[in-house]
């Protein structure tokens, strides 16, 4: 029979193509940790993203959650909930309709580990719980006012992420709240888990707005005279790639101090150093992708890194997995054709403005 962690590893692969191979590479019960923590988040990611829920389903399905991962009742009640669930694919579903079995597996891993799993877990729960009772605009989508309510969205939804991870590493290292390695962690966890957060952000415009959902704040959009739904009109491109530059400048704050989280973590822990840098790689080259490019904006176009070059990013990070100075060397390399571009859209953009007044 399929034992519970069996269910569990198998479920990570179906439900994460970018993740499963760097948590793969986590050792014994560290590895367990977090495949189970992404594992519930993908279930709460799951109660938010179904567009066919009303506000209701999503409050019946958080709280039985919340129940679930405080353990004061089984979990099949929530299980059941997903039974002739449509809306959301299929191996989201099958992993919601069996979270008794992630939680089975989590019980097995020490206790210090399990308790910062759920902790971190309610955590984003309960706000992305808060965001779901947001109400549309004028345009038919829900969206953040202001980059600051951008900020507090991707703490929720990936600054708690961040910190699980500081736990279990730490944990997993041996380190205590004063050690300054643990200190620097603590400081860049929530840029780890929101500069990536910012990458999903940016390469998913067409699919959120197609379940009704934008993440570029309002206030960016409206400088440029847009809706958040005019992001997608090929009419309004340049006003668009305009109004997402800010983020991109988010994003690239976010990931330098992503950086200096990866490399806080001691060389002789390489498989941890590899988690982090595998996932920080992978954005940096999306990044490059999405910027300047109309397939952000184009529904049915994906800014998706080649798996060729997934393998190569693989090949390096793993080359220069212990040399600080190696892979700050190419993480700025990565970050140069990108910069090129940001300084000629700066120099268009003033030009502009001189020729208007």
């Amino acid at each position: 029979m399929q034992t519970d962690w069996d269910f569990c590893a198998g479920s990570l692969r179906k439900v994460s193509r970018t993740f499963s191979r760097p948590i793969e590479v986590l050792p014994g019960d560290l590895r367990k940790a977090v495949t189970c923590g992404y594992l519930l988040c993908r279930i709460v990611d799951a109660v938010e993203d179904n567009a066919d829920f009303t506000l209701g389903d999503r409050d019946a399905r958080y709280h039985a959650f919340h129940e679930v991962i405080r353990g004061t009742v089984s979990a099949r009640e929530f299980e059941r909930s997903w039974s002739g669930v449509d809306g959301s694919p299929t191996e989201e579903i099958e992993l919601c309709s069996q979270v008794g079995r992630v939680m089975g597996s989590l019980d097995a891993v020490p206790a210090e580990m399990r308790a910062s799993v759920l902790r971190w877990v309610t955590e984003m729960a309960r706000g992305m719980q808060i965001y779901s009772h947001r109400s549309a605009g004028p345009d038919g989508v829900i969206a953040p006012s202001t980059t600051e309510d951008l900020e507090r969205y991707c703490y929720f939804v990936a600054g708690t992420v961040g910190h699980m991870l500081t736990e279990l590493f730490s944990c997993e290292i041996g380190l205590r709240p004063a050690d300054p390695i643990a200190r620097q962690l603590n400081e860049n966890a929530e840029a780890f888990g929101t500069g990536l957060q910012l990458v999903n952000i940016l390469k998913d415009i067409t699919d959120d707005l197609h379940r009704g959902w934008s993440f570029v704040p309002r206030s960016l959009c409206s400088a440029e005279g847009l809706t958040n739904r005019e992001l997608v009109d090929p009419s309004r491109r340049t006003a668009a790639h305009r109004a997402v530059v800010p983020l991109f400048d988010l994003t690239r704050r976010n990931l330098g101090r992503a950086l200096d989280y990866a490399l806080a973590v001691p060389a002789d822990h390489r498989e941890i150093r590899l988690f982090c840098l595998l996932p920080l790689w992978l954005a940096v080259k999306t990044v490059g992708l999405a910027y300047g490019n109309d397939a952000m904006f184009t529904p049915g176009e994906a800014v998706k890194v080649s798996r060729e070059e997934v393998e190569n990013i693989i090949a390096r990070c793993t080359a220069g997995c212990g040399d600080d100075t190696l892979l700050r060397a190419d993480y700025e390399a990565m970050w140069t054709p990108v910069s090129r571009l940001m300084v000629a859209s700066s120099a268009d953009a003033w030009s502009q403005e001189m020729d208007a007044a």
